[in-house]
């Protein structure tokens, strides 16, 4: 990029030269339209607003307004201005910087646990701490820097990550010189002492990364956001291939690249249809057709870019941190036995097509015969088996070539696919590679335009699983049900999690992270109709008021990223303008107490301090200190409202759990184990504790007697929890 300074002369002197040739040539004549053009395709290479883009600040017209020529003929020529050299770079700039040590809020030197990461360019920091992304202002004076902090995104992550990002601001603006030495960045303040260091941060490879649009071309020469509610990705295999989702369909091509050059093939998708939302088939389309047109790439602090040869932006990725390409070495263990044929298969035998002699195909040698399923992995569901010796057409293979896909004229498609490892391949060198279907979603029991009726007896949670769409990888919370007894759980809605049933039954509130449900939502069971009570993504734990009109939450929403707690009545909202909160005081973990007007919350005193778990008036008043340890969480009130339990991790070194009775504020211990117990919720009469827990070095969900004891374990939980802190469980009334 030019130095705003090069750019102003160059275009003082262009202004100049041009007068003149208007005054001696052919004054009638228009200016040609250079500047015009400037200044309209400018904006269009704008980063859209995004979910997890930082804000940008007020930026100068690309180009000043220019001064009319004079009329009459200049006296003697003007003599052009001289040429102003670009400033010289500071080691600082241009780079990205990925923090490795930083002072906390105690004054001591920490390491991060979360990447943060900042750039320095032309006069603006941007960057993440951690947690959001931000963007600051600075000045350099030789080794002197003057930092003024701007804005950053409002999302939400564990405390520690936020008291990390919140001692990096601090630093940043405190900051007051630097020094690079080696790769390696120090920032100082006035008094030399440093705050934070730094090291270079290499850029993504192009095949490391699943990518993530955030700007496409819309076909008609101005670029825009996706729509919201669509995702746009691309992943670039090593062995040339090109594929991703594209809105409604998942694509594939091929692509070769030298140096920065790029030639991307025609593209080839899965021919689904979506109505909604609105105009996603169109940006499809358009997003499709333009993607062979990329003849340039590049990637800049962590942003790639596909532009055509004339440098018009054809889309703009940034990294999916949701996703991540899986390792060859995964591949290769994952598929070390992919598909076995069990002894006692119950699946019946398929017959492949016939192939001709020409043609890819394929025998099966393994001697149970090999499943044949509806996608290229084990998570899809088999349709039949084909045995030994059976022989067929191949058409395709998966993306990383463990699958193939054989013609099949009785499943779904007429397609199946079988693991390459059971399968002797001829001719098949050449077949192309086949985008997976989308994989089946599990179906839940609250369904639209379906009444449903919660069960009495069942305790619900949260848990996530993974899902693996050829090499792409990810996780997706969803909420479900178990009878309190033990048995098979059943997933109640996907895509939430930290449930709550009214106390009516009625209604289930969860916190989403759907991208167009952000915040508080929930279920009606009566129509299945998707219920939204808050806008925000940092809103979370909600709890019903014991008359199911209302619904408390805590969230960080606020600027300066501190904890509060909301009220917001139990009506849903399409428009977040037209959510109306009541906001009480600091502190979070609400539940409200069955008896009365009351809250229980984590919290501190108002100088920050002696912290624990707090009541609380519903009006915002009467705030009394219950316990005064700061690691007591997750409360929840026993049904005669006499008494708290909650998980602590301060009063032992581990999580436990805990009861508070309200009338003198004693303090008992309920579980006693090595493994971490918490987030526990008391059954409708008050004589069961339920709660998670990973004892025996698996997750599950455990239920244990009021007065603590022997415990005894409802369900397992697959899998890991790595935000285990963030689930609920929740044992309605």
């Amino acid at each position: 990029m030019k130095h705003p300074t090069q750019r102003k002369t160059f275009l003082l002197i262009a202004m100049l030269l041009l007068a003149l040739v208007v005054s001696a040539c052919a004054p009638e004549t228009p200016p040609p339209p250079t500047a015009t053009l400037v200044a309209t395709l400018a904006p269009t290479e704008a980063p859209a607003a995004a979910e997890a883009a930082t804000e940008a600040p007020p930026t100068e017209a690309a180009v000043e307004e220019a001064t009319p020529a004079p009329t009459e003929e200049p006296v003697e020529e003007p003599t052009p201005a001289p040429i102003e050299e670009p400033a010289q770079e500071s080691a600082l700039e241009g780079v990205t910087w990925l923090v490795t040590a930083y002072v906390d809020e105690s004054g001591a030197t920490a390491e991060p646990i979360s990447d943060a990461t900042l750039t320095f360019q032309n006069g603006r920091i941007s960057g993440n701490a951690g947690c959001n992304g931000f963007f600051a202002a600075y000045t350099l004076d030789g080794g002197d820097l003057s930092i003024t902090m701007g804005g950053s995104t409002l999302m939400m992550c564990e405390d520690a990550v936020m008291a990390q990002e919140q001692a990096i601001l601090a630093n940043l603006g405190q900051a007051a010189a630097y020094a690079v030495t080696d790769g390696v960045l120090t920032l100082l303040n006035a008094e030399g002492t440093a705050l934070l260091t730094l090291s270079e941060r290499t850029e993504p490879g192009l095949t490391d990364a699943v990518w993530l649009a955030t700007m496409v071309n819309n076909g008609r020469e101005a670029v825009t956001g996706l729509i919201e509610g669509t995702q746009i990705t691309a992943i670039f295999g090593e062995d040339g291939s090109l594929s991703g989702t594209s809105g409604c369909n998942n694509y594939v091509t091929s692509y070769t690249t030298d140096g920065d050059s790029i030639e991307i093939g025609m593209v080839a998708s899965t021919m689904m249809f979506c109505a909604e939302p609105e105009g996603v088939m169109e940006q499809e389309t358009a997003y499709v057709t333009m993607l062979p047109t990329a003849a340039t790439y590049s990637i800049q602090n962590g942003v790639l870019e596909l532009r055509t040869a004339e440098g018009a932006l054809v889309a703009s990725y940034i990294v999916d941190n949701r996703s991540v390409v899986a390792p060859s070495a995964a591949m290769e263990e994952a598929a070390a036995d992919p598909d076995p044929v069990i002894e006692d298969a119950k699946a019946a035998a398929v017959e492949f097509a016939v192939a001709a002699d020409a043609t890819p195909r394929g025998r099966v040698t393994a001697p149970l015969g090999v499943n044949i399923r509806v996608g290229p992995g084990t998570e899809f569901p088999i349709v039949g088996v084909a045995p030994q010796n059976a022989e067929g057409e191949i058409v395709g293979r998966s993306l990383d070539g463990r699958w193939w896909a054989a013609r099949v004229p009785t499943a779904p498609n007429g397609q199946g696919w079988v693991a390459a490892d059971y399968v002797e391949a001829i001719n098949a060198d050449n077949v192309p590679v086949l985008p997976a279907p989308p994989l089946p979603q599990p179906e839940t029991l609250i369904q639209e335009g379906q009444p449903y009726q919660m069960p009495q007896g069942v305790i619900l949670y949260s848990a996530s699983r993974v899902i693996r769409e050829g090499n792409r990888v990810y996780e997706v919370e969803d909420i479900y049900a178990v009878d309190a007894a033990g048995g098979q759980p059943r997933m109640v809605a996907n895509n939430a999690m930290q449930p709550a049933l009214s106390p009516d039954r009625g209604t289930l509130a969860f916190y989403s992270k759907q991208s167009d449900k952000l915040g508080i939502g929930g279920y009606d069971a009566a129509t299945g109709r998707r219920l939204r009570f808050s806008a925000f993504i940092e809103d979370q734990r909600p709890r019903w008021s014991p008359t199911g009109d209302r619904i408390v939450f805590a969230s960080n929403r606020a600027g300066d990223r501190h904890w509060r707690i909301y009220i917001v009545d139990a009506v849903s909202q399409d428009l977040p303008e037209n959510m109306v909160y009541t906001e009480l005081d600091f502190g979070k973990d609400p539940d409200w107490r069955p008896t009365q007007e009351q809250l229980i919350i984590k919290g501190c005193d108002p100088t920050g301090n002696n912290c624990g778990l707090y009541t609380l008036n519903t009006g915002g008043a009467g705030r009394t200190q219950l316990t005064n340890v700061e690691s007591d969480s997750t409360p929840r009130w026993t049904p005669d409202g006499n008494a708290v339990v909650f998980m602590s991790e301060g009063r032992d070194g581990n999580w436990e759990i805990y009861r508070a009775n309200v009338a003198d504020g004693s303090v008992t211990r309920l579980t006693n184990d090595p493994a971490p117990d918490g987030l526990p919720a008391v059954s409708p009469d008050g004589s069961q504790i339920a709660f998670i827990s990973k004892r025996g070095g698996a997750w599950g969900l455990w239920v244990m007697p009021a007065t603590g004891g022997a415990a005894t374990q409802v369900t397992a939980i697959p899998g890991e929890l790595p935000d285990w802190l963030m689930q609920a469980v929740d044992w309605p009334r």
